[in-house]
């Protein structure tokens, strides 16, 4: 009776793991779709110029963080919620020291940057977690 119990337990935790894993897959294309769309529009009003490369920069500022986030805090193999929540926060410290380490990095080693496209790319392509979330299967 144990031994079944922890064969659906680790069947359990597969595929919650899965299931977590394309979320967070389709959370990251939301996020990668909404700074192309961006950086595209942007690329089209004001064609190669400083507006364009600030857009895709605030991307790219928050996309890859969360990258970062989705793989850290998806190495975590167990069902223990102590160790689930700090894996979250150390995967959650690391993502917001590496978006200001790219937020340092575009007002200090990128030459001239324009901060409204910067700061408009940075925030839609956040908030379009929220929107994923939102959306369904």
């Amino acid at each position: 009776m144990g031994w079944n119990n922890l064969r659906v337990s680790r069947f359990a935790l597969l595929f919650m793991s899965n299931l977590v894993i394309a979320g967070s897959l389709r959370v990251l294309g939301l996020q990668a779709l909404v700074m192309s769309s961006f950086t595209i529009g942007f690329l089209g009003i004001h064609g190669f110029s400083v507006d364009s490369k600030s857009a895709l920069v605030g991307g790219l500022t928050a996309l890859l963080p969360s990258c970062f986030y989705v793989w850290r805090s998806s190495r975590v193999k167990t069902q223990d919620p102590r160790n689930l929540v700090k894996a979250h926060y150390r995967a959650e410290s690391g993502k917001l020291a590496i978006t200001a380490g790219f937020f340092a990095l575009a007002f200090t080693q990128l030459g001239s940057i324009a901060a409204l496209p910067l700061f408009v790319t940075y925030v839609a392509t956040l908030a379009s977690y929220w929107v994923a979330l939102l959306l369904k299967n």
